[in-house]
């Protein structure tokens, strides 16, 4: 089903969440390819998340899903904001192309990785590089200002923005070519819930973007006479799999010279962390028959997953601004406002028992 069918064209009853994966799984495809195409012999990745947020971790999983699926031959190496200094820039530079990480840090809410960004520009302005799809948001004029600056001043730079917001925004302060494309999570290999436990699974922010009041989002499901658990995604205990992420980022960071060798070591733990926080991910969402949430990539992955889900506007208006873009016509998916708003979109969403 092309995008365009499933926008126009298909009744919303008949719209399923695997025809909305494959349209923008198919739209990335189509934005994405062309231009990389003929420059992805050396793909360098910028900023994949070394943190255990599970929305980015799906983000590295799809771009590194898309790169296999239709990239295969592509030799891929990664810095990110923590290990890179200015002794591995020998190992950027044989790079064909700098893909910079996708999600929703391009701004000034997240200044050490954007601050990261701009340093790669300045540092390679000749250096074909694309910025995978972001949500954009800037509060300070001056770091705005410097954002300009630095487009300005490379020679070859693609920004991919996440929802016809940041495009509109991107189009009128940046001197770049600018595309709109699908969160790069819907480049991922195909993924399944597990079941449910109780009526209503609330994956909540913890950090500096909460906005949802927690305590009146649960009284009010209960008040429907829901079952409801809360919970987020940002823990990080001590697995193997971080253990073994940190230990080649720390040896990466140490011994640049050796990044050749580390590379493919570094490279294949860092997808494991990934899997294993898309795991706990997708282990919390399963929890509820539907999903109330504040983060964009809980109704990311739980409109993959197939799970009914209600989506409340996030601190930069991104979760917002996504579901105006992509996600508006699935029947599982509602925007609320607030508690009141709520129970509305849990009644419009919610599968019979």
């Amino acid at each position: 089903m092309m995008l365009q069918e499933w926008r126009d064209d298909t009744p919303r009853e008949s719209r399923t969440s695997e025809d909305l994966r494959i349209a923008l799984r198919d739209r990335i495809k189509e934005v994405l390819l062309p231009l990389i195409s003929g420059r992805g012999e050396r793909i360098h990745l910028i900023d994949p998340p070394d943190h255990p947020n599970v929305g980015d971790c799906a983000i590295l999983l799809g771009e590194l899903d898309f790169f296999k699926r239709e990239l295969p031959g592509s030799k891929v190496g990664f810095h990110d904001w923590s290990t890179y200094s200015r002794s591995s820039d020998r190992h950027v530079e044989r790079a064909s192309v700098l893909l910079m990480h996708g999600g929703g840090n391009f701004g000034d809410i997240w200044p050490h990785h954007h601050q990261f960004r701009l340093e790669i520009l300045r540092r390679f302005p000749k250096r074909p590089t694309i910025q995978l799809a972001q949500s954009i948001h800037f509060d300070s004029p001056e770091a705005l200002q410097e954002t300009r600056d630095a487009i300005a001043a490379h020679s070859d730079f693609t920004l991919l923005a996440r929802d016809t917001k940041s495009e509109a925004f991107a189009r009128a302060n940046f001197d770049c070519h600018v595309a709109l494309c699908p969160d790069m999570a819907f480049a991922m290999d195909r993924i399944v819930r597990k079941p449910a436990t109780v009526d209503a699974f609330c994956l909540l922010r913890t950090d500096k973007e909460a906005v949802a009041p927690h305590e009146g989002i649960k009284k009010q499901l209960n008040q429907m006479g829901l079952s409801a658990e809360a919970g987020d995604w940002m823990d990080d205990p001590r697995t193997a799999e971080r253990l073994w992420d940190r230990l080649y980022s720390k040896l990466t960071r140490k011994f640049p010279a050796a990044y050749p060798l580390l590379a493919p070591l570094a490279f294949t733990a860092r997808r494991r962390y990934a899997e294993a926080r898309l795991r706990v991910g997708i282990d919390l969402l399963s929890r509820g028959r539907i999903v109330v949430t504040d983060r964009l990539h809980a109704h990311i992955l739980s409109t993959l997953l197939g799970i009914p889900n209600v989506v409340f506007r996030s601190f930069d208006a991104k979760a917002a601004a996504f579901y105006d873009t992509w996600t508006h016509a699935a029947p599982i998916c509602r925007l609320a406002d607030d508690p009141s708003d709520m129970v509305h979109a849990v009644q419009a969403v919610m599968p019979p028992k």
